[in-house]
């Protein structure tokens, strides 16, 4: 898992809340609606929490861990022939699985949630996933909407405007019925191309080759789908030729499918699973027959068709366009490069750009060229060449995830008795983000360690807080909650729990419309701080002003379980040095 992973989690953990930039004014409150908190529909009073223990399971080799967020409602949606995620849904929750794949953990959501949805960029799962919470738990499935059961489809058959030829029939799903053996993929492969080609980045200029393979010696050549990310049921087809290529027509060339439908389904059985491969052959021209070997000084290219596989017909067409690996057949009039290829530990991958590169026909692309990717080997290994970067490791030691709660501040910390009036009415608001150590990647069944954490605390009296909790238009940016937020309205009366490590470093900050007031110490503890903290501020809370402050800590590792039952946050009054 890498640092760049981690920048899709986005905004929150356990609700979806906004934070303010600076401490908001009396304007902001009476826009929302401070003089008649009684009657604000989402009142800190009307939402709870729930606790759901999660069941998700992601098929990946062991080592490979997957960050995901989590949504409330589907979070991806469907523009210009992309799909992209939405820019006003926020996740409840986000979380990183151990290193099987699994996430089986128990999670506090805000108790009107009952159907979810997971994300996740990571290269080699699906992207969506969709689970209804029935007595406290949750399973999930991928989303997909056929449910065909499969059956064969005729050898040979003709796009709309050319023939092609295929190596044998495939089923309604699109698995080829040739597919003869999975290859492994390891999970540093899917670290790294996790970190070289983020999900809707464009890919970097050094990766964009042509991807044609030249068979040095009389070799056996395979294919194995690794990733398909995209709306689209590609078609990824291929074609040999003799010779420098600006000398053949494209026109000329003999199509060969390889993957009718270059798409990984996971829901059944019967579908296209990452690492089935299929062995090519090689078009005789003299003979007009396909081969199994493919002679020395033969060079293979590579061709995919947009949304060209029909799952109601079960048959191949031309699709919406049809790219090459070599860019001058591309149509467009700038860049024509649709295919990337690099290496990692040896294991050679292509990857394909599926819309163009410019708008044509209304549709543009994102140009990541992680919508199709496939392995490609060879018997002998060595028979074939390529012109080859090697991408750089993927894992890092590092990831974070974000928790959001709103409470009592006296269900957090043990407050002062000298002004109950005052403390006992204090709320405060939360966003904790935690520093995961990962760098653990033999105990597979490890979750990692938490080393540090930084919190935004949202500090108001119950009239102010109350004032604040609204449905908010979008347009509100530098409002602090939204109506999904969990909240806490009364203690559990459960024991306080306290996390012993070494704290190496903590510093507590006010933000204010001036400059912001600082203290940074380790001779007392984050509470003391905080409520110290407040103190200095005590006019403004009383003057139904919010506060921010700004907590950063850095300590020992702790082991990630250890936080549970602390959840939903803050964390840092719980931490405390041996």
């Amino acid at each position: 898992m890498d640092m760049n992973t981690g920048s899709f989690f986005q905004k929150s953990l356990w609700g979806f809340i906004l934070l303010l930039l600076v401490s908001c004014s009396d304007a902001d409150l009476n826009e929302a609606g401070a003089e008649d908190s009684h009657n604000q529909q989402c009142a800190i009073s009307e939402i709870g929490a729930q606790t759901v223990m999660f069941d998700l399971k992601y098929d990946v080799p062991d080592g490979y861990r997957v960050a995901f967020e989590v949504y409330a409602e589907n979070p991806l949606k469907v523009q210009d022939g992309l799909q992209i995620k939405k820019t006003d849904v926020l996740p409840i929750l986000t979380g990183i699985t151990n290193g099987r794949g699994e996430y089986t953990l128990s999670r506090t959501l805000p108790e009107q949630v009952g159907e979810l949805y997971v994300y996740s960029s990571n290269i080699g799962v699906p992207s969506l996933l969709q689970g209804r919470i029935a007595n406290g738990s949750v399973t999930f499935k991928e989303l997909d909407g056929n449910e065909e059961k499969p059956e064969t489809k005729a050898l040979f058959g003709w796009s709309d405007s050319f023939p092609y030829l295929a190596l044998g029939g495939w089923n309604s799903l699109g698995k080829p019925d040739y597919v003869t053996k999975r290859e492994e993929v390891s999970s540093s492969v899917l670290r790294a191309i996790n970190r070289a080609f983020p999900e809707w980045w464009s890919a970097d200029p050094e990766y964009y080759k042509r991807t044609d393979i030249y068979v040095k010696e009389d070799a056996q050549i395979w294919v194995s789908m690794l990733h398909s990310g995209s709306l689209f049921d590609n078609v990824l087809g291929y074609f040999s030729y003799q010779g420098d290529i600006k000398d053949v027509d494209p026109a000329l060339v003999k199509e060969i499918i390889a993957f009718p439908r270059a798409s990984i389904v996971r829901l059944f059985s019967a579908g296209l699973k990452a690492g089935d491969a299929v062995r090519l052959k090689y078009y005789n021209p003299e003979t007009g027959q396909l081969e199994n070997t493919f002679p020395k000084g033969t060079s293979i290219g590579w061709v995919l068709r947009s949304d060209g596989y029909n799952l109601l017909n079960r048959t191949v067409g031309d699709g919406m366009y049809r790219f090459y690996s070599y860019p001058e057949w591309n149509p467009e009039s700038g860049n024509k490069n649709h295919t990337v290829l690099f290496k990692k530990d040896n294991f050679v991958v292509v990857g394909f750009e599926d819309l163009p590169n410019e708008r044509i026909n209304l549709l543009k692309g994102d140009g990541d060229c992680n919508d199709v990717m496939f392995h490609v080997s060879s018997y002998p290994a060595d028979a074939i060449t390529y012109d080859i970067p090697e991408i750089p490791d993927g894992g890092s030691d590092g990831e974070t995830e974000e928790v959001d709660a709103i409470q009592q501040l006296s269900d957090v910390m043990d407050l002062p008795t000298d002004d109950p009036g005052f403390w006992d009415d204090l709320w405060v608001a939360s966003q904790s983000t935690l520093h995961w150590d990962l760098s653990d990647q033999e105990n597979l069944d490890s979750y990692g360690n938490v080393n540090g954490l930084k919190e935004v605390l949202i500090v108001a009296n119950s009239r102010t807080m109350n004032s604040l909790i609204i449905d908010q238009p979008s347009s509100y940016s530098n409002r602090i909650f939204v109506k999904t937020t969990i909240r806490k309205t009364k203690s559990d009366g459960k024991k306080r729990i306290f996390v012993k490590t070494t704290v190496r470093g903590m510093t507590v900050e006010i933000e204010m419309d001036v400059n912001p007031y600082s203290m940074a110490a380790l001779e007392s503890s984050a509470t003391e701080q905080i409520i110290r903290t407040i103190n200095s501020v005590k006019d403004l809370i009383m003057d139904n002003k919010p506060v921010r402050i700004l907590v950063e800590m850095e300590f020992d590792p702790v082991p990630g379980h250890d936080f549970n039952e602390l959840s939903p946050g803050p964390y840092s009054p719980h931490i405390i040095s041996e």
